[in-house]
């Protein structure tokens, strides 16, 4: 019995996903230079050919998977402006989001892609583009807001909010690499991380 239009799309959505996932995970090993579309077939389970039926190419996807990684990161930023609560208390529980976040396999891989994006001279033009955009807000000047507010009802330190957003994500940063790199490591709870704003 031939399958229907409504099914078609989610065959196709379900394989561009497959790809996607698979894709994430050569990446974030082998890097977006030395990757080749033939190893994110392999991961994937699936023939070269069927790769180019969904994609153009790699610089598509690595850019795709920025973006998707970006919209995560503004996403729980936009979340934590909207809990209730002290400025503090928004990033707390942002912070919570995040670390909880580095126990999901897809979610650190994306923090490595972002990684890449913003330091390797290889990316493609659109990852440039994108994150150069006037529309691109960096975590770290999403964050600063709310430390200026903290700052002015007197919960967070005087010190210059650049340097205490950029201190905090340089955290993060580095427990996600060391995750990446061991398992085991332990991910501290979100008070010991923001003992950097009292």
């Amino acid at each position: 019995m031939p399958r229907t239009e409504i099914q078609n799309l989610d065959l196709r959505d379900q394989r561009r996903d497959q790809l996607l996932k698979a894709a994430l995970k050569v990446f974030s090993r082998r890097g977006m230079v030395a990757t080749k579309i033939s190893d994110i077939a392999k991961e994937a389970n699936l023939s070269h050919g069927l790769v180019y039926h969904y994609f153009k190419s790699k610089e598509e996807i690595f850019t795709l998977l920025v973006q998707s990684a970006a919209e995560s990161a503004n996403q729980i930023i936009e979340n934590a402006y909207l809990y209730e609560g002290t400025p503090l208390n928004k990033i707390k529980w942002m912070t919570e989001q995040i670390l909880e976040s580095l126990f999901d396999g897809d979610q650190i891989l994306l923090f490595l892609i972002m990684i890449q994006a913003s330091t390797s001279e290889a990316v493609p033009y659109e990852v440039k583009q994108l994150l150069t955009s006037p529309e691109y807000k960096s975590p770290v000047s999403g964050l600063i807001p709310l430390i200026t507010a903290g700052q002015q009802c007197n919960e967070i330190i005087q010190e210059d909010p650049i340097i205490l957003a950029v201190s905090y994500y340089s955290f993060i940063q580095g427990f996600s690499i060391n995750r990446l790199q061991w398992n085991q490591c332990p991910i501290p709870e979100a008070d010991l991380i923001i003992k950097i704003f009292k």
